[in-house]
């Protein structure tokens, strides 16, 4: 029945954004357990969304979910595509980011045993949802220290710099989040560098984020923090253009341009939802919020927080040892970060 029902989805999201299929791997002699992620945005416009899709995929391909992934194009197609999904019910409907918590606040009260895995964001009196949130300030510290470290005095060939930039996609809740942990990592570090900020309108406007970052390098800013999504790849120009230093987010971005992106501040979305899928397997799902910082090591520069690196870290080792100092010290709870 679930296979036919499921079929039906299929058909129901034809001209509502795209489709695909995640792992078709059965356990046992039970039925076969489901899952449908509905991204907010079609895949490849932000990896953010490409790290959650992952995410499933290899949470359905090692316990025995069969992962199905939807794209939405606007947010009229992404309501569209969770409302189908959830008439599908499947046994887990993954989504993300506040653009999907209306909808997902309506479907909950008519279906209140359907269980739902949202990433950034949250849905107040749905006990079968679990909010995967994370602690970006947390993360950010660790980023805006270790920028401080390298421009207060310069180290090796990375210059002294008496300001600091942050490039974010757009000036709300959550990417504020980001800019408070960095700035309070570099004012802890290097407390008269001047942190230089702006801001963006969308989450996919690379030629507004170059044009912030330029600003910023004509201030004589020689390290800015990209954190504008799809938009990074404009800083990334720009920091190529104006000889400045960089980071990326949610993956290693270093490999795209290792002269200038020296840093990345990885979230690893792809684990938490992976764990939501193979919960769902083992019949182990459970609802609630979980928020997930360094101690988990789900935020972080990339060297202190991946297994594996395609490309070592440029970083000096002393500043490599002291943000890894300091990232034990917001474990151990010396260091609060604010948010």
């Amino acid at each position: 029945m679930r296979k036919l029902v499921l079929a039906a989805f299929a058909l129901l999201i034809v001209g509502c954004g795209g489709s695909e299929s995640g792992s078709e791997t059965t356990t046992g002699g039970g039925a076969k357990k489901t899952a449908i992620y509905v991204s907010t945005n079609p895949l490849g416009t932000n990896q953010f969304l490409n790290l959650i899709a992952d995410g499933a995929k290899a949470g359905g391909a090692e316990c025995g979910v069969d992962v199905k992934v939807v794209q939405s194009n606007d947010p009229n197609q992404l309501a569209a595509n969770l409302r189908a999904a959830a008439q599908a019910k499947p046994d887990l409907i993954i989504a993300n980011s506040f653009d999907s918590v209306q909808t997902i606040g309506q479907l909950s009260k008519q279906n209140a045993d359907q269980r739902w895995a949202l990433v950034d964001a949250t849905v107040e009196n749905t006990p079968n949802l679990r909010g995967i949130l994370f602690k970006e300030n947390e993360g950010m510290y660790l980023i805006g220290a270790a920028y401080a470290l390298l421009a207060k005095d310069g180290a090796g060939d990375f210059p002294a710099s008496k300001s600091i930039g942050f490039v974010g996609a757009i000036d709300n809740a959550l990417v504020r989040r980001w800019y408070a942990g960095m700035e309070q990592g570099v004012k802890d570090t290097a407390p008269d560098i001047q942190v230089l900020q702006g801001w963006g309108n969308s989450y996919t406007d690379p030629a507004t984020s170059k044009e912030l970052a330029l600003s910023q390098a004509g201030k004589g800013a020689k390290y800015i923090a990209a954190v504008a999504a799809a938009g990074n790849s404009g800083v990334f120009e720009a920091a190529a253009e104006r000889n400045f230093y960089t980071s990326g987010v949610d993956v290693d971005e270093r490999p795209k341009d290792p002269d200038h992106i020296i840093l990345s501040m990885v979230k690893r979305s792809d684990e938490a939802v992976k764990q939501a899928v193979c919960d769902v397997g083992k019949d182990t799902f459970k609802g609630g919020d979980i928020a997930l910082g360094v101690k988990e090591n789900a935020v972080g520069p990339e060297f202190l927080t991946l297994p594996n690196l395609e490309i070592p870290s440029k970083l000096p080792q002393d500043v490599q040892d002291d943000l890894k100092a300091l990232k034990d010290q917001i474990v151990s709870g010396e260091i609060t970060v604010k948010q």
